[in-house]
């Protein structure tokens, strides 16, 4: 494991992406960040059974990474599509149960018994009303996000609810043909549709489902990261400040060897907004989503920036979180936490000088890694359906902290 050297971003990206699982691809996810980077940490500064813990998981990188390494991955998040993405990557099911579920949730189906009389017209545009839609309806309606089995399915049908098509028409989504894996807004796509004279193509569900978990479960046979050395993991469903508590008494005291995450940045995502449609299936309100996962649960507003919180409560916000850290943390280990630049704000940089001005952190700050996420092995997810107004997030700083 590294113990005094200072790191160079560059040297996770010496992994490709194509080297990690396909599971890690099995929904696409707003401003996540991909496997290479927790895989050099954890590779680096952890061992086999050793606990990695990521607070804000999002769709489970981390955590996923840490369990297929032989770790005991743990994720926490306040997204309802977070957690059903992170709980089916950290307790995968075995390959002959999932199979067996979808045949007898195909035996169980009836279009005859599935109405869409009350269903949205917002949902209604997007999906063929005699084959794909029943079938989304009854899937919603049967699969439970507490049962095992039911939560992995549910997990990879979210990234098949829509997308772009191929070339030749074709398509392993359940939509019209749309240009990016994120929802825009309901007029957006109304527009959208129209402007292009898109028509809903005939899916069936249940077949586009058996495909892809066949080839994501397939993939783990050839790619040079296989599933041999998984440990079961967990996922907890809370603010993140708690979460450091709830660890505390599942795990106990000093029970955490790394943490690598990435908190919500000064400017806030809207993870609701831009996934409507998700958790339309996942039967969550999107309003709600959005505020509850905002770290403040109410967003405030800077003059000339919408959607930004002031970057007192936020820097007050991350000296606490660090805090909490110091009691789940083994002595000698590391947090990595990577923020990203705001507008011409060098955000990590500026939080750690807070931190250090208005009372300071019971962690002490080994490096400031500079990242260029533009650069080969990077690929954040920040930009949606390829638009490109204001400024996007060029470059990720990464905190590296330690517990004395």
């Amino acid at each position: 494991m590294v113990a005094t050297d200072l790191i160079d971003s560059s040297i996770y990206k010496q992994h490709s992406y194509r080297e990690f699982s396909k599971i890690h691809q099995m929904t696409a996810y707003l401003a996540m960040f991909p496997p290479n980077l927790p895989h050099y940490f954890i590779d680096n500064f952890s061992k086999a059974g050793d606990l990695v813990f990521d607070p804000f998981s999002g769709r489970g990188t981390t955590a996923f990474e840490a369990c297929r390494m032989g770790r005991v991955g743990i994720g926490n998040d306040l997204n309802p599509l977070a957690v059903c993405l992170t709980k089916s990557k950290v307790n995968i099911p075995k390959q002959q149960n999932i199979f067996k579920r979808l045949k007898e949730l195909k035996a169980q189906y009836s279009d005859t018994n599935m109405s869409i009389k009350n269903i949205s017209e917002d949902i209604k545009m997007l999906y063929d009303e005699d084959t794909t839609l029943p079938q989304l309806i009854f899937l919603k309606q049967n699969l439970s996000k507490n049962h095992k089995v039911d939560n992995f399915i549910l997990g990879v049908l979210t990234g098949l609810m829509h997308g772009k098509h191929r070339k030749d028409g074709t398509s392993i989504y359940c939509s019209i043909d749309m240009p990016n894996t994120f929802s825009m807004s309901p007029n957006y796509v109304r527009n959208f549709i129209k402007s292009h004279k898109l028509t809903k193509p005939k899916q069936n569900v249940f077949m586009l489902l058996e495909q892809r978990m066949s080839d994501i479960l397939k993939m783990q046979e050839s790619t040079l990261k296989s599933l041999s050395n998984y440990k079961e993991g967990f996922c907890f469903e809370t603010d993140a400040l708690k979460s450091s508590t709830k660890v505390a008494k599942k795990y106990g005291e000093n029970s955490i060897q790394l943490i690598i995450t990435s908190p919500p940045y000064l400017k806030n995502i809207h993870y609701g907004k831009y996934n409507w449609i998700r958790l339309w299936l996942l039967n969550e309100d999107t309003k709600q989503v959005d505020s509850n996962v905002s770290i403040y649960q109410k967003t405030q507003k800077i003059k000339g920036i919408k959607d930004n919180l002031p970057f007192e409560k936020y820097a007050q916000y991350m000296q606490n979180l660090f805090n909490s850290w110091h009691t789940i943390l083994k002595p000698k280990s590391s947090a990595f936490v990577v923020i990203g630049d705001v507008e011409d704000n060098e955000l990590a940089k500026d939080t750690w000088e807070y931190i250090e001005q208005n009372g300071g952190c019971k962690l002490r700050l080994r490096q400031i890694i500079d990242d260029d996420i533009e650069s080969k092995g990077a690929r954040k997810v920040t930009r949606i359906w390829g638009q490109k107004k204001g400024r996007a997030t060029k470059i990720d700083r990464i905190l590296w902290l330690q517990k004395e």
